[in-house]
């Protein structure tokens, strides 16, 4: 099992959320786990698999995300991947993402 966290901020730039690391960095205020629960389901997919590449996790595309309850209030996705590998991502409002995977286990 691989456990890695990733910071959101730079794959929701694209998707409307703050233009860089530095002002989402200088803005506590700004709250990912609502950012990434308000995304139609194609962004969804595209930052998951960010955050899933990020962790150093092969993944050519996520092609489903499925939302599995919370972890003290954190959403959490699975998230698969073209190939059929499941990781397990889990945000924070910090912008924080929290990726477990069984690949390569």
């Amino acid at each position: 099992m691989r456990a890695v966290t990733y910071l959101l901020p730079l794959a929701l730039a694209a998707c409307g959320a703050p233009a860089s690391d530095e002002a989402a960095s200088s803005n506590s205020s700004v709250d990912y786990v609502a950012e990434v629960l308000g995304l139609p389901d194609a962004q969804l997919r595209a930052v998951l698999f960010r955050a899933v590449r990020d962790a150093g996790l092969e993944c050519q595309g996520v092609d489903a995300a499925e939302r599995v309850g919370a972890e003290d209030g954190r959403p959490q996705w699975r998230a698969r991947c073209t190939d059929g590998t499941q990781h397990l991502v889990t945000v924070d409002r910090s912008g924080t993402a929290l990726v477990v995977s069984r690949a390569g286990t």
